[in-house]
């Protein structure tokens, strides 16, 4: 059987998978899981600005108000800002953002949160098996649900940014681009009061404007590019629609993987020890500290940060985990922390960039039916050939010391991916392609 979560949270179809029993049921399995830990308080639920998000965060409160516990409606909130909250209010013991992330309008999700950090895997099977246990033992009753407004996530998740600043900073002018999501109640904000010049593109929080945005993909940041040339801005920065993850695009209008700020951030950190997914450039490993590699998804790098008592970790999709700060991705403290390093060097961010050793990465997606990726993975084993393999997450096949080739059926989706990097983008799209040509030629006959 399929699990209920993914990478990250449970994501599914907003109207098939995400019923009003489900999330009723999925709240009171979180509810219980949170009685079994004896964790007594208040529990915090935000959304993101999906058509669904309102529908799903009642029926999954109903859940939790079933268990006895208190539900404190916190709106539309960055992702991270449910997770500091219980770091900033101890009156809460759990929390949870509706929300689907990058995937399709159509779809959402659950993220949860608990003992002041993302919940590990461990967490989400306790979670499940209690959910297997109690689903549709008490149908779920639509009706009208008291629970209070409040805003002290986003609150709580500013004066933290504004916090970790240093100012002063020079008078950049900075195109941002919110996905008309959860960070425009965030970052222009902040930048503004930190004195920035500040040009928003998609800042619009209607539910039909929403982007779900994949910050892997350098054509989900078109329209940034254009900006910042057009506005002969510093450079632009484009934030996934839950504001979890960040892209950077310098005054160029060059897409900046979230694999380099990363990797800029982890240098002048001072984690002696690294926690990154298989997925993330090899570039990390040229600025000479410990590297801990896992599967994709942040609970399994927040787990490695645990394990090895690393400070610092990221995504390649521009999501950094800061363990001073808080165990969960943050594109806001990511931000932040990116603004400082400019200062402090006297550089501008391709300067920045430059001081990094270069590397091409090439990324692609299909649709592809979960039945066939394990039929996928098992030819792409037989046909490609390397030095070395890695099976972490998919399968890894390193063709020589430079260049490698991903194969990854994605954990959130219907979805297959193909990652390849080499130190020319020629001989990397050359390599993704022969790569989701292969995947191609077997999820066509379907």
């Amino acid at each position: 059987m399929i699990s209920l979560f993914g990478t990250s949270g449970i994501r599914g179809s907003a109207k098939e998978f995400l019923t009003n029993q489900f999330c009723f049921d999925i709240g009171r399995a979180f509810g219980i899981f949170l009685k079994n830990h004896k964790q007594k308080g208040k529990i915090a639920v935000g959304m993101d600005p999906r058509r669904s998000s309102p529908r799903i965060k009642r029926s999954f409160s109903s859940g939790l108000l079933k268990e006895g516990y208190k539900v404190s409606d916190q709106g539309i909130v960055p992702a991270p800002a449910m997770n500091y909250i219980l770091i900033a209010d101890p009156a809460f013991v759990g929390s949870c953002m509706i929300t689907g992330s990058h995937i399709r309008l159509d779809f959402n999700g659950l993220k949860f949160f608990a003992f002041k950090e993302e919940i590990l895997k461990k967490q989400e099977r306790e979670i499940e098996n209690i959910y297997k246990k109690i689903k549709e033992r008490i149908p779920f009753k639509r009706k009208k649900i008291e629970f209070k407004k409040e805003n002290i996530a986003i609150k709580s998740y500013r004066e933290m940014l504004l916090n970790i600043a240093k100012p002063p900073y020079p008078k950049w002018k900075i195109v941002i681009d919110a996905s008309n999501g959860c960070q425009v109640k965030a970052i222009p904000t902040i930048l503004k009061k930190l004195g920035l010049k500040v040009k928003i593109i998609n800042g619009n929080l209607q539910s039909e404007k929403f982007i779900p945005r994949d910050t892997e993909t350098e054509e989900a940041v078109k329209e940034l590019q254009e900006k910042v040339k057009k506005e002969k801005a510093n450079f632009g920065i484009a934030f996934d629609g839950d504001g979890d993850r960040v892209v950077f695009v310098d005054k160029k209008g060059r897409f900046i993987p979230g694999d380099y700020t990363g990797t800029l951030i982890a240098k002048y950190s001072p984690t002696a020890t690294v926690v990154i997914p298989t997925n993330v450039s090899q570039v990390v490993e040229t600025i000479g500290k410990k590297i801990v590699r896992t599967k994709v998804g942040s609970p399994y790098v927040v787990e490695a940060m645990k394990k090895y008592k690393a400070f610092f970790g990221f995504e390649a999709n521009g999501g950094g985990i800061s363990a001073e700060i808080m165990m969960s991705r943050d594109a806001g403290s990511v931000t932040i922390k990116i603004l400082n390093l400019l200062t402090q060097s006297k550089k501008t961010l391709e300067e920045l960039i430059n001081t990094l050793s270069k590397f091409f990465l090439y990324r692609v997606k299909i649709n592809c039916p979960q039945e066939l990726n394990p039929i996928i993975l098992k030819k792409a084993k037989k046909k490609f050939k390397g030095i070395k393999t890695e099976e972490i997450d998919g399968l890894k096949i390193w063709l020589d010391k430079y260049a490698w080739i991903l194969f990854r059926p994605s954990a959130n989706a219907p979805e297959f991916r193909v990652f390849a990097e080499a130190k020319t983008k020629e001989e990397a799209e050359k390599l993704g392609q022969k790569g989701i040509n292969f995947v191609k030629s077997l999820v066509k006959p379907c």
